[in-house]
C-alpha cells in the first residue's frame, strides 16, 4: 500500500490525515513502524485538537518514541506531496517444532 501526504503542517494536510486515520491506529499497517516515525518527523509542533485523529495518533507515536528513546528528527525522511511511503511486514521466523 502507497500513502502519500501533502503538506502535514498545514489545515488542508491535517484534515487529509485526520480521514485518513479515522479507521486507523497506524500510518500502514497494525502497529507503530518507520512510517509513523516518518510521518511525524514532519510536524514542527503538535497537532492541534480539532484534528481528533492527527491529535490521538499523534501522542501515540509521541509516548512510543519517548519510552524507546528514539528521535523521529535528523532521519532525513520526507513526505512529499508527490512521495509515496510503503513498507513490506517483515517475514515471520519459522517456529520450532517442540514436544512435551
Amino acid at each position: 500500500m502507497a500513502v502519500g501526504f501533502h503538506n502535514l503542517n498545514s489545515s488542508y494536510g491535517l484534515k487529509k490525515l485526520d480521514e485518513y486515520l479515522l479507521p486507523r491506529s497506524y500510518i500502514t499497517g497494525y502497529q507503530a513502524s518507520k512510517d509513523d516515525i516518518a510521518v511525524h518527523a514532519e510536524f514542527f509542533a503538535p497537532p492541534l485538537a480539532d484534528y481528533v485523529n492527527v491529535f490521538r495518533w499523534y501522542n501515540h507515536i509521541e509516548a512510543l518514541l519517548r519510552m524507546s528513546g528514539v528521535s523521529g528528527e535528523g532521519q532525513g525522511l520526507k513526505v512529499e506531496g508527490s512521495s509515496s511511503i510503503s513498507e513490506e511486514a517483515p517475514a515471520s521466523p519459522p517456529i520450532a517444532d517442540t514436544k512435551i
